[in-house]
């Protein structure tokens, strides 16, 4: 089963005052536990923005024979059960994301 790495290293972070000052106002709001809870999620947030922009250039940069090829290599390994069933792990995955993300979030629930 694929699970995120929980191992947090430290690392310091140089913000413009008024950044800081901004986060200081959402941590006060209870948005947000702490500076650190933002800065994580702020990074994990702009992280998978570009994790889907990256796929969505891939996309955009195969052929529509490529498309076609993948698409029934999927076919057969589909109908040959060579797919496992996922749904599980993907359940499993989501969960975490979200009990993550509620962390990071802070106090609200």
């Amino acid at each position: 089963m694929l699970v995120a790495e929980s191992v947090e290293y430290p690392i310091s972070v140089r913000l413009p005052g008024y950044v800081v000052k901004k986060i200081d106002e959402l941590v006060k709001k209870k948005e947000f536990r702490s500076r650190s809870d933002f800065i994580k999620y702020a990074v994990t947030l702009t992280l998978g923005q570009m994790m889907i922009e990256e796929a969505r250039e891939l996309g955009r940069s195969l052929t529509p024979e490529e498309i076609k090829r993948e698409a029934e290599e999927a076919r057969k390994k589909l109908l040959a059960g060579e797919f496992e069933d996922e749904e599980g792990e993907v359940s499993e995955i989501l969960e975490e994301i979200e009990k993550e993300y509620r962390k990071l979030k802070g106090a609200r629930k």
